[in-house]
This record gives structure tokens, sequence and C-alpha cells, in this order.
């Protein structure tokens, strides 16, 4: 494991054992439809809220995810990514909750879950969906958690990154499966590791371009081999979203 990601990981630990014994406070909001909103005519976009990254350090200084979330909408977005991460990706379950309630499609919380209690915390808060990264955990646990966000009626996004961890969603019990170009050992991006896998996957499964996404020309590429795309930096590095948002999908 890279050692940023180990180092990520080994957080995660810490905040997980802090987090337990804890209150949350009871959920307000309906869980609002993932697969409906993913998988359509079209490729739909899961926009994303994040400030910025450990790879590319603040990506967006006037960084207002209520205010993003909103444009989002407006634009088209069939859902909405917000990262929580405090410490590499400068987010927060406030962020999360926030935009959950600002907003009226879903919202999945991105961060790196390895315990039910981040679920928990993901439920309280408004979120819809989770992120599971199969990197990050054995598959046994990937497994049980998977279960138990199902249990809860959330939706799970399982991010992937070769043709093997895409097994191992699957065996878990995976239907939407996130193809991430962007290498988790070197933060290097594969460009072509969409096209090779996606086609690969049932028609059944919602199949997620993850990573690199910054052009209309991507967006003509995965046409046909992917139901929707998450996209967060190109949209994070824009003066104007709303405008890029429309030029990513029309290449006006």
């Amino acid at each position: 494991m890279n050692p940023v990601l180990h180092k990520i990981v080994e957080t995660k630990h810490e905040e997980v054992r802090l987090a337990r014994g804890k209150n949350l406070p009871p959920r307000t909001l309906p869980i609002r439809p993932w697969e409906s909103r993913l998988k359509t005519n079209s490729i739909s976009v899961i926009a994303e809220c994040k400030k910025g990254s450990p790879s590319s350090g603040i990506l967006r200084p006037d960084y207002f995810p209520v205010e993003i979330a909103s444009i989002y909408e407006f634009s088209g977005a069939g859902a909405i990514s917000v990262l929580t991460d405090s410490e590499y990706f400068f987010g927060s379950l406030g962020d999360l909750k926030a935009v959950a309630e600002s907003v009226s499609i879903p919202v999945i919380r991105k961060d790196f879950i390895i315990d039910p209690i981040q679920i928990d915390e993901a439920y309280a808060y408004g979120a819809s969906a989770i992120l599971l990264i199969v990197r990050i955990l054995s598959p046994k646990d990937l497994t049980s958690l998977h279960r138990y966000a199902k249990d809860l009626g959330l939706s799970i996004l399982v991010e992937t990154h070769n043709r093997e961890e895409v097994k191992t969603a699957l065996d878990a019990g995976a239907t939407t499966i996130g193809i991430n170009t962007r290498d988790l050992d070197t933060f290097e991006i594969h460009k072509n590791l969409i096209e090779e896998i996606a086609p690969e996957l049932d028609e059944s499964i919602i199949r997620v371009a993850e990573s690199g996404i910054e052009s209309y020309a991507d967006w003509q590429k995965y046409k046909g081999i992917v139901d929707s795309m998450l996209i967060g930096t190109y949209f994070m590095k824009s003066k104007d979203i709303s405008s890029d948002f429309k030029s990513l999908l029309s290449g006006n």
C-alpha cells in the first residue's frame, strides 16, 4: 500500500476509535433513490464537492459546498459526492449534512470507510450512499460493510482499480462499481482502464468512471460503456462550474 494511503488508513482507525461511543443525531432526511439517478438513457454525473486532495493540495480556496451543490443540481447532476475526510481532503461530516439538506438528489459520503461506525455517521448525516474502496479492505470486511450499509437502506459505490478488485467487488455483492483510473499506489492516471474493464461488466451492474475526466472527449469516449461519471477536480478548478458542466456534456 502506498505510504500516503497507508497513513490515511491509519488516521481512519484513530478516527473510528474516537467516534465509538459518541451519540449520533437522528436522521431527518429520506434516503433518496440512487440507482435510478445513475442508470439513465445517457451518462449521468456524480458531481463532487472537495476542497483539496493529498496529490493536488487545495483545489478551491473559496470552497462553499452548499453553493457548489446547488449549482450541480441545477446543472443536472444525478447525484452529489461529498468528501468528508478532514485531515487530507479538508472536508467534514458537517459538509455532508449541509449538502444533503440543501438538495433533492442523492448524496454519497466519500471517505475511507473501514468500520460500521462510519456508515452510521453517513446515515445520520443524510447520505443516501457510501463509498467502499476495495484496495483498503479485506474481502471479508468489504462484504460485511456492504451488507451493513445495505441493511440500513443505503446504496454503495464500490471502488476498484483493476480486474482482480472488480471480481472481489462482485463477490461482495456490489451492484454499483466504480472504476478509478487513478492508481492509489502511484496517484498516476491510467486513461484506458475504463475502456478495458467496463465493457466486461454485466449490463445489470451500474458502471461508474472515476478520475481523470476533464473534457467532452472523455464524455464521448465513455458513451455506451459506463452509466455514470464521478467528476470532482475538473469542477473544483472551474471558474464557472455551470458553464463547464454544460460544455463537458455538449462540447460547447
